[in-house]
Parts: C-alpha cells; structure tokens; sequence
C-alpha cells in the first residue's frame, strides 16, 4: 500500500513540474450567483490538485486553461438549453455535462 502512495506522490510531483513549464494563460473563473470572494474552483491532474480562486485573474498554466474553458463552455450551453426548454429531464442534463 506504501508503495502505491509513493508512486502517486512521484505523479503528482512529476505533473507540477511539467505544469510549472508550460506556457501561462490569464484566466479568471467567475463566481457563480451566491458565492462570495474566496470560493474557488479544482482541477486535478495524474494526481496534482490545483484550487484556483474564482473571480481573480490568474497566469494559469494553458493546459488548466484548457479543461476550465470546456467545463465552463459546457455548463453555460446546459444552462441556455435549460433556459430555452430545449433540455428537460435529468438525464437530459447528465448526458449534456457528460
């Protein structure tokens, strides 16, 4: 068992490395109605867990941008489908967010 948290940690040592040197991107999450200043977001990576501040820009690393723009790019369309009555039921909502 040991080991197999050991070879986790060396993943997640190994995707911040390669995060610290790829190309940053200033990225800002906006806060949703209701939150307040501080809430924040999660992306995790082979094991390297990121929380990034909602409603401050930040130098993200491009491939975090990445992931943040297509989670958020697919939950403004399931909540314009909603809002148009082009999306109905649950299931209809759970196979959008996929």
């Amino acid at each position: 068992m040991y080991k197999k948290n050991e070879e986790k940690i060396k993943g997640a040592e190994a995707m911040k490395e390669y995060l610290d040197g790829c190309p940053k991107v200033a990225f800002l999450i906006p806060l949703s109605e209701g939150e307040q200043k501080g809430a924040y977001d999660t992306v995790c990576l082979n094991g390297y867990l990121m929380k990034i501040e909602k409603g401050v820009m930040m130098d993200l690393p491009k491939p975090v941008v990445e992931i943040l723009a297509n989670k958020y790019k697919v939950e403004m369309e399931t909540a314009e489908r909603m809002a148009s009555g082009t999306i109905h039921t649950k299931e209809e909502i759970e196979k959008t967010l996929g």
